[in-house]
């Protein structure tokens, strides 16, 4: 991302300028699912900083899952320095193709991937498949509050193409797209958009078959 290596990534970004907004989504994810306890996919996690947060306020069993074997090692080495490595293990692989059962998760997490999935529809109906009934995805990108993302706005002021970019990805990726992917699958759920992000947020009913 910009020029930067997994490391500087990780350093600078998930580390530091976006250190505070993890907790602040953790604690939004937890609210708005209930879900605090069984197993939990951090998708396009990176060095794992948002599934490492849901641990540390929950009983959740947290799977990194990352496209980069960069960011799978960080992911792991972020967890030990947190003090939560007994809940959080970190894997490589893509979001379009998890090598999770059907039916086996509780709750699936993503801040930021799916606007770089190659295939989002696919993704997301790999995401319904390995939920159990019950289980939410909460997927998409945010900064947590609007203040939040104004004080990071302020700290990445001299990445010149930060915002522009993050702009076209929103322009490319509206909430209309992923309400119809969700209809085209047969989802019930909601794209919930604000000043801070946006969020695609489902459940998988527990009358469903996967």
């Amino acid at each position: 991302m910009y020029s930067m290596d997994a490391k500087e990534f990780n350093d600078k970004i998930m580390n530091g300028h976006f250190r505070k907004i993890y907790p602040v989504i953790a604690r939004q994810i937890v609210d708005r699912t209930g879900i605090s306890e069984g197993c939990c996919v951090d998708l396009g996690g990176g060095p794992g900083l948002l599934g490492i947060s849901l641990a540390k306020i929950t009983r959740l069993q947290v799977t990194v899952y990352d496209l980069m074997p960069e960011c799978v090692a960080l992911a792991l080495q972020n967890s030990v320095e947190h003090g939560v490595d007994d809940q959080v293990t970190a894997q490589q692989g893509i979001a379009e193709c998890m090598p999770f059962d059907e039916n086996s998760l509780d709750l699936v997490v993503s801040r930021g991937s799916i606007f770089f999935w190659e295939n989002q529809m696919q993704g997301l109906a790999e995401v319904y498949r390995v939920l159990k009934p019950g289980g939410w995805a909460y997927l998409g990108g945010g900064f947590g509050t609007s203040e939040l993302l104004r004080e990071i706005e302020l700290l990445m002021a001299d990445e010149a193409d930060w915002n522009r970019k993050r702009q076209e990805r929103m322009v490319k990726n509206p909430p209309e797209q992923f309400e119809s992917m969700l209809r085209q699958l047969g989802i019930e759920g909601r794209v919930e958009q604000d000043d801070a992000g946006m969020w695609v947020v489902f459940c998988k009913q527990k009358s469903a078959k996967a």
